[in-house]
């Protein structure tokens, strides 16, 4: 009895620990579950704005602050750049102008350019964009305009005409000025634009630029102050995937730096705006713009991938062919594959396809690559991509079934018209009945006309001959 007691007792002990044990295991199982999810929400960046876009997708895929107005500093200089490659003729010629030094702040970033000397616009543009010269915006500005207000005219036209909501310009390089504004979300308008001209590309991806001679200079070297690109063992900030684009600094605006990285198909665009400068031990300056950038393109390459939502290899719909000589059904397929980016663990359920056909049925005959519908995928309620629901087969038209399905489909909708008609016939008929009823009502009170002439003359015979007809003599 005893022994019962001691082996219940322990069972009872054993089932509490275990019902103790089951949420700590259940929350161990979610946290496990929830750990990419988490990873991704817990990142930050340490600037005052910052955006990573994925420049396949157009998709933003991380983004803080993005529309707080922040200054621009340097970066300003991609819209100057845009505006030179837009406008202008790189071979053309630029001189300096006194006015184009006059201004500028004596600690400000420069190409070494002199009043009066001349290059070309394309070797203009690497002053502008590898050190950073100032006063070669300004010389840019009054080539492609005539003065840098017009140029600057032009500058806020543009971003006006990019999409930019919350955008306007003072002068053409970036040096500080209180009306002189823009957001992150804007700089990645700006800087989709300009990507889309290979010079800009290859100009500011250059790390490194021989500056031919010119009227008043021996040949130079411009050195890039963008860090992602110098690959030398005493900068710790290369950063291998990194092509591009531009570096900005003002007091007022703090570090900040635009560029692009590639690695195993991904293509990003990263924004940093208003980071931080460390002071370290030994007494140098760290602009953490360049480690917040790094860490920004890291984020997305390690925290997402590319998921095909859909493939013109897959029928994903299929319409009814009406007076079709064979097969009554068409499958349709994408016209376009849509790939979209998304978080690594990413939930199924929240991965939503929207079919949108243009008929349930179409006629005969169907050719292939015929549009017939569309289908969007969209993730957590965000649209990604859109295309063309495409016909796979030739449907050829039966000529027999079409002309049956025309008549009932006209009488289907010219009923009314049978409707008059049947009356019309009907009208005939019954008019017809009338004059047929007419003429048979005359023949009859012909007959009985005639019937009654001859009882008259039988009786007048009667009459003459005694009652005798010639037939009784």
């Amino acid at each position: 009895m005893k022994q019962h007691r001691i082996l219940s007792l322990l069972l009872a002990v054993c089932m509490l620990t275990c019902l103790l044990c089951l949420p700590a295991l259940a929350a161990a199982a979610d946290d496990q579950t929830n750990e990419a999810p988490a990873a991704q929400q817990a990142f930050s960046v340490n600037a005052k704005a910052a955006m990573l876009v994925d420049l396949n997708t157009g998709r933003v895929v991380y983004e803080q602050n993005a529309d707080e107005r922040i200054y621009p500093a340097s970066l300003t200089k991609i819209m100057t750049c845009l505006l030179a490659l837009e406008n202008g003729n790189l071979s053309s010629i630029v001189t300096v102008s006194e006015s184009a030094l006059a201004d500028l702040d004596p600690n400000s970033s420069t190409a070494g350019l002199q009043v009066g000397e001349q290059m070309t616009l394309e070797n203009m543009l690497y002053c502008m964009m590898i050190p950073s010269g100032n006063e070669a915006c300004n010389a840019v500005a009054e080539h492609i305009a005539g003065s840098v207000s017009d140029f600057v005219r032009m500058m806020n036209e543009r971003a006006y005409e990019l999409g930019c909501e919350n955008t306007h310009f003072s002068n053409p390089h970036g040096l500080h000025d209180e009306d002189h504004y823009t957001t992150a979300r804007d700089l990645v308008k700006i800087t989709q634009a300009a990507l889309k001209s290979e010079n800009f590309k290859q100009i500011v991806n250059t790390a490194e630029y021989e500056l031919p001679a010119t009227n008043l200079s021996e040949p130079r070297t411009l050195k890039t102050t963008n860090q992602l690109l110098v690959k030398n063992s005493n900068n710790s900030f290369y950063y291998s995937r990194a092509m591009g684009i531009k570096t900005g600094y003002t007091s007022a605006a703090g570090r900040c730096v635009i560029s692009c990285a590639k690695d195993d198909g991904m293509y990003f665009l990263a924004v940093v705006c208003g980071a931080d400068t460390t002071v370290l031990e030994n007494g140098d300056l760290q602009m953490e713009s360049f480690p917040e950038c790094i860490r920004l393109f890291n984020y997305g390459f390690d925290q997402f991938s590319y998921v095909t939502a859909v493939s013109p290899l897959y029928p994903i719909a299929q319409v009814s062919v009406s007076n079709s000589a064979g097969s009554e059904v068409v499958a349709l397929a994408p016209a376009s594959d849509i790939k979209v980016l998304l978080p690594n663990g990413y939930d199924d359920a929240l991965l939503v396809q929207q079919i949108d056909l243009t008929a349930q049925t179409v006629e005969a005959p169907v050719r292939a690559g015929d549009v017939l519908g569309s289908v969007s995928i969209s993730y957590d309620g965000e649209l990604l991509g859109t295309t063309n629901l495409l016909a796979i087969a030739d449907v050829a038209r039966s000529e027999i079934s079409a002309a049956a399905s025309n008549t009932g489909t006209y009488i289907q909708q010219n009923w009314w018209k049978w409707i008059v008609i049947v009356i019309v016939a009907l009208v005939v008929m019954c008019l017809a009945l009338f004059l047929a009823l007419q003429v048979r009502k005359r023949r009859e009170r012909l007959l009985r006309l005639e019937r009654r002439r001859r009882a008259l003359e039988q009786r007048e015979r009667q009459r003459r001959f005694g009652g005798f007809d010639d037939d009784d003599v």
